[in-house]
């Protein structure tokens, strides 16, 4: 056999790996397409495959958590109704409180300015050069009665807390608030006009201490609140001895008798303020009871 044949004859090392990696391939093909390759992948598929929701379900769902969220704020609101209707109850009963106390210290107040006035129109008339000792008694008398301050005892906790707390909302009748507030502000205003009668009042102080005893003034001080036949408010003893005048300097008497006079006003006219206050507080207990404590 010649060179040629026996080259043509031999077996090739590299047909031999092709066929290997054709029967690989051949293997690799047959497994992939292979039933149970099948069967596993439609195994895999089907685990992974969820079933889609309706509409209508979220739709439900929506409604469901809204209706309970809804619910949730009736009852909340509901309950600070509630809280908020029983704090007004509260509020109310202790300003109608306060403001019964108001009448009472108002009605005292209005009786002793009307004594007050009395005091005041005696002295201007009875302090007159030359003085006569028989009216000497009731100048010191008159004179002494017109130290005493006169300032009227607001009960207002209720109100500032109500005002300072910003709880004023808590009141729902028709008018409450209103009448309160009013009646606040005529209280605040009348404070102002006490303030411009303690300014003349100290002064008075002062100028009668150059005209009448201090020895005679000692015996006259009553820190006892006392009424006289009239129904009005003393404050102030009867002298228990008597001396004559410190002074005959008409200047001097004549000051005291010049703010005598301007307390008599005053105490006049802070009287009438004080008329109307007891007016406006009678009104608003009247208001309350109407709203809050019908019969």
């Amino acid at each position: 056999m010649s060179e040629v044949e026996n080259i043509n004859h031999e077996p090739s090392d590299d047909n031999h790996e092709i066929s290997d990696e054709n029967m690989s391939s051949a293997e690799t093909l047959s497994t992939i397409n292979s039933p149970l390759s099948t069967e596993e992948n439609m195994e895999v598929h089907a685990h992974t495959h969820t079933e889609r929701k309706k509409i209508t379900h979220y739709l439900w769902e929506f409604l469901m958590l809204f209706l309970a969220v809804f619910c949730g704020f009736l009852a909340e609101n509901q309950r600070e109704y509630l809280l908020e209707n029983r704090h007004e109850q509260e509020y109310m009963e202790n300003l109608l409180q306060d403001l019964k106390a108001d009448t009472a210290s108002l009605s005292n107040e209005i009786k002793s300015r009307y004594a007050t006035g009395i005091a005041a129109d005696s002295l201007v008339n009875e302090i007159n050069l030359p003085v006569n000792d028989t009216v000497l008694s009731k100048i010191y008398f008159n004179a002494f009665s017109l130290t005493a301050s006169r300032i009227f005892s607001y009960s207002n906790t209720t109100i500032q807390e109500l005002k300072s707390s910003g709880l004023m909302r808590l009141i729902r009748k028709n008018g409450i608030a209103d009448s309160i507030n009013a009646y606040d502000l005529n209280v605040q205003r009348y404070k102002m006009r006490e303030d411009l009668e303690m300014g003349i009042q100290l002064e008075y102080r002062k100028a009668i201490a150059y005209v009448l005893d201090a020895n005679v003034m000692m015996t006259m001080g009553d820190s006892l609140f006392r009424i006289n036949s009239a129904g009005y408010m003393l404050f102030t003893n009867r002298p228990g001895f008597i001396k004559p005048l410190l002074t005959k300097d008409p200047d001097k008497i004549n000051y005291v008798k010049g703010l005598a006079a301007q307390l008599h006003t005053r105490n006049t006219a802070n009287a009438n303020a004080l008329n109307l206050l007891l007016k406006k507080a009678i009104r608003t207990i009247e208001l309350l009871k109407k709203e809050y404590y019908p019969e």
